[in-house]
């Protein structure tokens, strides 16, 4: 067995291999190689994939995603376990815990982890290095009945149920459809709200972000939030390609894009910024900045997203926010409460217990890509 190491500096020479190009399996797309390349806050000689080898073939990787925590005690370079996948014929070989030691020594235990499988979770848990970050609770409100994309998602026996779930899922979203041509109607204009959007963000936005900042365990800089926004790691389609067919995870989607949102309340000040992320018919906010007592108002420019754009579920973890959606008036018809996990290295202890109030934002780690 052969464990290859891959840092930041040899990720390019590593997509451009004759290995990546033949290789039964590929441990990350080009496009999501790139962004590693090009992510702000990486350095040359951080471990980015670790590779495990079987009589010559790859059986196994693990990758790394740089990042920086802002602690009250100072800024710790950190990485986040990202796309573990073990071969099924090698599995019970306790592969996974090589790869998992091989990254734990590269980054001196300096790693965190969200959205994990409870399998997973467990074996975390048994190398007994990792401390709870945070379990923000979040909130997904349903426009509409999705049964043939959520069920499949979850369990691949549904997929030949499929017929049948979108039978159901019509059923149900004829008559929903005139409740919500009702809810559309007028509904920025008659509460004098507007937005607009941004390529990039300008200086304006910026200083509103920078004014309105809250204390971010991420912390991003414009730099970060711009890199996040045009270094995509779902491609836009329908098809998978040559890469796409021999990656375990996903690399494109029938549709996945970005969108930079100002809010203006009806004196043209501005009140808000989003980044909205919409993949296929849902959608998550990444990042959130808005003046306090304004989450109604912003919270209506993501409906009329949802609304005009015809999308099914909206995910959300910032607090403000959540509280709103779960205790005032929404175009939903079912909400469901949930949270999300975060765990850290027990080596970063000290700083996590110097900093007990910080904020995570949706699209921090890896989620904002996602």
């Amino acid at each position: 067995m052969e464990i290859r190491e891959i840092r930041q500096h040899q990720l390019q020479a590593y997509i451009d291999s004759k290995e990546y190009k033949t290789t039964k399996y590929v441990a990350i797309s080009k496009h999501r190689a790139l962004s590693h390349i090009r992510n702000p806050r990486v350095k040359a000689d951080d471990l980015v994939l670790v590779l495990i080898y079987e009589g010559g073939e790859m059986v196994a990787y693990l990758g790394v995603f740089a990042d920086d925590l802002h602690f009250s005690t100072g800024v710790e370079h950190v990485g986040w376990l990202s796309c573990m996948w073990v071969n099924p014929i090698m599995r019970g070989k306790g592969i996974a815990k090589k790869l998992i030691q091989a990254v734990f020594e590269a980054w001196d235990y300096k790693i965190l982890v969200t959205e994990f499988t409870p399998a997973a979770h467990g074996l975390y848990n048994r190398t007994e290095q990792f401390l709870d970050l945070a379990k923000p609770e979040g909130v997904r409100g349903y426009l509409r009945l999705n049964l043939a994309y959520l069920l499949p998602k979850k369990d691949e026996k549904w997929n030949k149920w499929k017929p049948f779930l979108i039978c159901i899922d019509t059923l149900f979203n004829l008559p929903n459809a005139l409740r919500l041509k009702w809810a559309k109607s007028n509904r920025l204009e008659s509460k004098g709200i507007s937005f607009e959007y941004l390529s990039e963000i300008d200086e304006e936005a910026w200083s509103f972000i920078e004014a309105n900042k809250s204390k971010e365990l991420m912390n991003r800089n414009r730099t970060d939030l711009t890199w996040v926004v045009k270094n995509q790691w779902l491609l836009s389609s329908g098809l998978k390609d040559h890469n796409a067919k021999r990656y375990h995870f996903s690399a494109t989607d029938a549709s996945f894009t970005f969108l930079n949102v100002k809010v203006y309340d009806k004196a043209l000040k501005m009140i808000g910024f989003l980044v909205i992320s919409i993949r296929g018919k849902n959608m998550k906010i990444p990042y959130a900045y808005f003046l306090n007592g304004a989450e109604e108002q912003v919270l209506e420019v993501v409906y009329e997203h949802m609304l005009g754009l015809k999308l099914d579920m909206l995910t959300v973890f910032h607090p403000a926010l959540v509280k709103v959606i779960k205790n005032g008036k929404t175009p939903f018809f079912k909400t469901r409460a949930f949270n999300r996990h975060y765990i850290i290295g027990k080596v970063l202890g000290d700083q996590l217990a110097a900093t007990p109030d910080f904020i995570i934002q949706d699209g921090d780690a890896d989620a904002a890509f996602t």
